[in-house]
Formats: C-alpha cells, sequence, structure tokens
C-alpha cells in the first residue's frame, strides 16, 4: 500500500507543511502564512482545518498510509532552561502574563521575562496541537485511521531539508537560529545521503536572540521576521564603536557554539545597548549606525564559527541553515572571511522549511534510504492559482483592457518593463520560502534611479531605505558582479562591478551590492524566457526584481489577493499565467 509522508513546521511561528509522496519526492511545501494571508501565521496550525481536506486530495491518495512528522522532537512541547518549572508554578497561562514583572532579563533569546513567558506558552501550544487537524479531517472526511506520528529533533529537520537539497555528495553542515531543543546552533556531516551530529551547542546563548534584540532596538518587530530590515538598513550607518563595545563582549565563541558573560555583566550590557532605542516617529536612518555595528559584530561571530568549524573537519562544502541564513549579505561574503570553497543555503532556511526536512526524516525512517541526486531542490512547490477563477474573471469582469496571450504574453510584459511600467508577474506554482524567484513577483526596470523610490512609495508602502534585488540571466553574472557566484534562492548579496553600476542603479543598493538571483532555463523557462526578451530590448540581462505583496502581508496566494494589490497599488501591469491585464 502506499505511504505519503506529510511534515508539519511546528514552531508557533513560520508553520508549513510539506507532502513527500512514496517515491521520496516532495510533491507540495508552503507556509500556512500564504493561505491564511497573515505574515508568519503566529500561533497558526501548520494543517489548517479547512485547508488540509483539500491538499490531501489534491496530492494524495486519500485511502493510502501515512507518516505525520513534527519539527520538534517529542520532549519539546516546552522550551528548554525555565519552561519546565514554569509549567509546574502555573505560569505558563494567559491569566499570569499581566501579573508578570516588567523588569527582569532572561537569558534565553534575551528577552524580558514576561516576553519569554509569553513565548513559552505560544511554544507548548504549537507542538500539543499540530497534527490534530489532519487526524480529525483524515478520520471524520476519508475514514482513514492509518496514521502514524513521528517527531524530529528541529536542528535535525533543518540539516535534512538543507542538506539532501544540496548539490553535494559531501558537506559540512552549520545550523544557526534562536532556539533549537538544546540551544541555538548544531553542527553535521553530511556524505552520501547520511547525516551524522558533529556537535551541538547547549545552553541559552543565542545569536539568533541578540539579533531579535537589536531588530526591536531599531524600531522594527521581531515577531514580525523584521530582522531583513536590520540588515537592509546597516550599509546606510557605520561603526559606532561605542555601541561595538557594548556588543562585541556579550556573546563570544567557545568552538562550535556561543557563551556569554557572567549574568551581571550581561544585564549590565544589555540596560546600556536599550539607550540607543529608536525613537518611537523617528526616522529608521536613526538607527543606521546600530544597524551597521550589528552587521559588523554578526558578521565577526558567524567567521569565528566557520573558522573553527572548518578546522575541525576540513571539508570545503558549506550548507547553512537556521533562521541566521536568511543574512544575505554575510552569505556572500564566506569565501572572503573563511577557507570554505563551496556554499549551499536553501530556499526556506528558516523555520517554515523545517515541514519538508521532516517529512524527507520519516521517509527515510520508514522506507530507507532516499536516492542521493546531488541537485538542488525546486523552489517552486507551493500552489497554483486557479483556473477556475482566472476564466471568470476573464469572463464576468468587464475588464476591457485584459487580454489572453498565450505565445506572447512574455513579450508584451517585456515591452512594458522596457518602457518603465511596473508588472506584476504570476505564473505556475508558488515559491517555497520567503522570497519571490519569479513566479509571484512585481518586476521593474533596473535602469530608472528613480524607480527604487517610486516602488518603495507607490507599490510596497514600505521604508525608503529598503533595496530591491536583480534577477539576472546567469551567463551575464561575471560581467555584472564581482567574485560571481550562483545565487538560485536569492540568498546571498555580492557587490556590483564599478562599471555596470550606472546601468541599474534601481537594484544597486547604497553600498555598491545587490542580493543576486540567478535565473537560468532549466530552474525556470517562462522567467528566463522573459528576462531574454527585455534584455534584447534593453541589452540589460536583469530585471529588477520583488516579492508580489505589500508591506506586512505575504506574498499572494490567490487570483483574487493579486488582483487586490494590484487595483490598490500603482503596479501598471499585472500578468497571471498567460493573461495582461492593464491600467
Amino acid at each position: 500500500m502506499k505511504r505519503y509522508y506529510i511534515g508539519l513546521a511546528t514552531t508557533f511561528h513560520d508553520p508549513a507543511l510539506a507532502i513527500v509522496d512514496a517515491e521520496g519526492e516532495i510533491v507540495f511545501a508552503e507556509a500556512a502564512e500564504r493561505f491564511l494571508q497573515d505574515k508568519r501565521a503566529i500561533n497558526a496550525e501548520p494543517d489548517h482545518l479547512f485547508r488540509i481536506a483539500h491538499l490531501v486530495k489534491e496530492y494524495c491518495e486519500q485511502d493510502a498510509e501515512f507518516t505525520i512528522a513534527r519539527s520538534w522532537s517529542a520532549s519539546s512541547s516546552r522550551l528548554p532552561f525555565l519552561a519546565g518549572a514554569a509549567s509546574r508554578l502555573g505560569l505558563l497561562s494567559p491569566d499570569w502574563l499581566p501579573r508578570a514583572p516588567l523588569d527582569g532579563w532572561s537569558r534565553t533569546l534575551l528577552m524580558r521575562r514576561y516576553q519569554l513567558h509569553h513565548l513559552m506558552l505560544c511554544v507548548q501550544s504549537a507542538h500539543l496541537k499540530a497534527g490534530a487537524n489532519l487526524a480529525l479531517v483524515m478520520r471524520h472526511r476519508f475514514g482513514n485511521r492509518k496514521l502514524r506520528f513521528l517527531n524530529f529533533d528541529h536542528h535535525l529537520t533543518h540539516a535534512a531539508y538543507a542538506c539532501y537539497g544540496s548539490p553535494f555528495s559531501e558537506a559540512v553542515c552549520m545550523i544557526v537560529d534562536g532556539t533549537g531543543e538544546h540551544g541555538s546552533i548544531s553542527c553535521y556531516t553530511y556524505r552520501n545521503g547520511r547525516l551524522d551530529r558533529l556537535s551541538r551547542h547547549r545552553g541559552p546563548e543565542s545569536l539568533g536572540g541578540l539579533y531579535m534584540l537589536i531588530t526591536e532596538l531599531c524600531g522594527f518587530s521581531s515577531f514580525g521576521g523584521e530582522e531583513w530590515k536590520v540588515m537592509g538598513l546597516a550599509p546606510y550607518g557605520r561603526t559606532d564603536e561605542a555601541i561595538y563595545r557594548l556588543l562585541r563582549p556579550m556573546i563570544k565563541v567557545a568552538g562550535c557554539g556561543l557563551r556569554y558573560p557572567p549574568m551581571r555583566q550581561l544585564r549590565a550590557g544589555l540596560t546600556r545597548l536599550c539607550r540607543y532605542r529608536r525613537a518611537e516617529g523617528a526616522s529608521a536612518l536613526e538607527a543606521a549606525d546600530l544597524a551597521h555595528t550589528w552587521q559588523r559584530v554578526f558578521s565577526e561571530i558567524m567567521d569565528e564559527l566557520l573558522q573553527n568549524l572548518y578546522a575541525e573537519t576540513r571539508v570545503d562544502n558549506l550548507v547553512l541553515s537556521g533562521g541566521c541564513a536568511l543574512n544575505s549579505s554575510y552569505a556572500g561574503r564566506v569565501f572572503e572571511s573563511t577557507p570554505f570553497k563551496r556554499l549551499h543555503i536553501p530556499s526556506a532556511p528558516a523555520d517554515d522549511g523545517n515541514a519538508v526536512g521532516a517529512a524527507l526524516l520519516a521517509y527515510e525512517q520508514t522506507a530507507g534510504p532516499r536516492k542521493t541526486r546531488q541537485k538542488l531542490f525546486s523552489p517552486y512547490l507551493g500552489s497554483r492559482v486557479s483556473a477556475e477563477t482566472l476564466t471568470n474573471v476573464a469572463r464576468w469582469s468587464g475588464l476591457r483592457t485584459l487580454r489572453h496571450l498565450p505565445e506572447t504574453v512574455h513579450l508584451e510584459a517585456a515591452r512594458r518593463l522596457a518602457e518603465g511600467r511596473i508588472l506584476g508577474w504570476i505564473q505556475e506554482r508558488a515559491e517555497f520560502g520567503p522570497r519571490a524567484l519569479g513566479n509571484r513577483s512585481i518586476l521593474a526596470d533596473p535602469r530608472p534611479r528613480e524607480m527604487k523610490d517610486r516602488l518603495n512609495r507607490e507599490v510596497k508602502f514600505r521604508e525608503e531605505f529598503r533595496p530591491f534585488a536583480p534577477a539576472i540571466l546567469h551567463e551575464y553574472g561575471e560581467e555584472y558582479f564581482e567574485n560571481y557566484q550562483e545565487s538560485p534562492y536569492m540568498e546571498r548579496t555580492l557587490r556590483f562591478k564599478q562599471e555596470v553600476r550606472a546601468k541599474v542603479p534601481a537594484v544597486v543598493h547604497v553600498d555598491g551590492t545587490g542580493r543576486l538571483q540567478t535565473v537560468k532555463r532549466e530552474w525556470n523557462a517562462r522567467f528566463h524566457a522573459l528576462i531574454e526578451a527585455f534584455h534584447r530590448l534593453t541589452n540589460i540581462p536583469l530585471l529588477l526584481n520583488t516579492s508580489f505583496n505589500i508591506m506586512g502581508k505575504p506574498m499572494v496566494h490567490t487570483v483574487e489577493d493579486a488582483l487586490a494589490v494590484f487595483f490598490t497599488t500603482g503596479m501598471d501591469a499585472l500578468v497571471i499565467e498567460d493573461y495582461l491585464l492593464e491600467k
């Protein structure tokens, strides 16, 4: 009998669901935020009650056997370090939070104590209920009781997704995030499809936790996952030596782990650091020096960790994952500051990617080793827009500028882009991970200098400092970037060559860099054809690419979502599959 493997990313933020079939192939992966249209889907179930039946019907045989794999171990319904005591004292309940003291720091994630107790309550709830909706639907809707539940170590699910989808037969893997079951860093060796743990940091020390605090001090939301704003703001500032002297001693590297100073020293440093908090209503640029100094400290710590990992293993291939791997500014300079020769970061290195990792681990535990392919996982694993809805729009909307162009839509889109129009572009299956890679994108001509400000102001409705990414044809990468590296998932930031910066100013950040996406025909034929058509018109082999959303919202999920963004922003044209709509 066939068996399917459903992976659930069960952290209270970024829940996600993945389906692996009986042959070990990933047939679906998507974060819950897309369907819910709720950024990060905080405290939502990955197996949404009204969504899961549709997914099972579309991707599985309903009477098959199912293994449900969760991305935390069975003992992790509470966070380590303080959660057990908090539970015994009755503190893990909502009615305790209003009475919690406002002062006092916790070593765990460097939070105020009341914040930590709220976090632990969310974590406990998320882990206990994950899979309940799926079990109910399988029993009630499909009459299927052939379900088996498995739990896997959190960092192991990170590593499985990252390593199995890498181009390497041998690599070392480092996971760096806020926390796992025992600590915030784990290291693994990967050889011919086999993962073995090399080391695991134990303790509350967390580079991700300090990152969260800096995000809040810069005036952004760590719960909203806005650490990337700190990274984008950093090039506008410079090192503040007073901040650096505060930050650098707060966290020290010990082998492939971290150490805090004594608690009294740590609390004093945190209290002084909080004096640099951006004032309410002040420009984000007021926090630029704090952001820049933090990026320097973050990079120095990562350098030490990776240098120590290389010294221990002498393996040239590095796989990096966990939330801290989303720092593309650091990823682009790994080869400059460490001995590693090749780097892989998956399309979803944060906790949403663990849904795939858990499902693949369940497959291996049940069916045996997967065939090692040593090739990248496609990021295009999400939902398609409804063909029926698109047909209904064409039939009933009365939109006179809507045209069906099955053979030439990419050519017409390229012409609009070359004329300076801003265009939404939706094709086939959605990307898995936080970055638009040419299937749920807003695109523009990178040549006009004012295009960046126009997009931020009229379409994305976001801060003026936020940069935009270049999506470049692979064969022109070395012409445009210093020390060019392939970046299939927009996962690393590289420096533009000086002589090309004036050609594409809308995608050149203030420090001369760009977080690029490498585009190849075999990875995304339609997006490649569009950029080729734009290149023929303009002699520029790249487009400005940003996610199809507005600030604070996930990428669009349905035709209705796309039309709502299109008609309420300054976008000029919209392509959905073979349809072109213009204002």
